[in-house]
């Protein structure tokens, strides 16, 4: 059990995790932005 554990592993930074997760979550941020600032917007 003596591993170095305080040496990160060094991860490719576009994994297909990294793809996916932000393919699904910058839209959605944005659009859920977009829907509350359109909530206070008066016409």
């Amino acid at each position: 059990m003596n591993r170095k554990i305080n040496q990160p592993v060094a991860y490719p930074i576009f994994t297909f995790r990294w793809l996916t997760i932000h393919a699904l979550g910058v839209p959605t941020v944005f659009f859920i932005g977009a829907i509350t600032s359109m909530q206070f917007i008066q016409r």
